[in-house]
């Protein structure tokens, strides 16, 4: 089974497909990033894999690793992305819930 999430960054133009798949062990998950973006694709080589402690918190998290991120502006969703794919992997966020709301959403609309 897998769960992808699509991070579309309209503020660099940029489109970031998430995908994570359970192993049958139960805790590793297969990641792979597709982007047109040079900065994620960094990003996606260096986080092929994670487990259920690095998508519980962000404490420790290969997700939010700084070496792992270090080409990625602070901004970028994907970090976000991931945790939401692997969220929806592991039943911890409802893939029914997710596709009824379609997205989230940073507005700059107050800015």
């Amino acid at each position: 089974m897998t769960s992808t999430v699509i991070a579309r960054m309209k503020v660099c133009g940029k489109t970031n497909r998430v995908t994570v798949s359970l192993r049958e062990n139960g805790d590793t998950m297969d990641v792979t990033i597709d982007s047109d973006c040079p900065h994620v694709r960094d990003y996606a080589s260096k986080l092929r894999t994670i487990t259920m402690s690095d998508v519980i918190s962000h404490a420790g998290s290969k997700v939010e690793d700084p070496e792992i991120r270090a080409s990625l502006s602070v901004p970028c969703l994907t970090p976000i992305a991931v945790f939401n794919a692997a969220w929806m992997e592991l039943g911890m966020l409802s893939k029914g819930r997710a596709k009824l709301v379609g997205d989230n959403c940073v507005d700059f609309s107050e800015a």
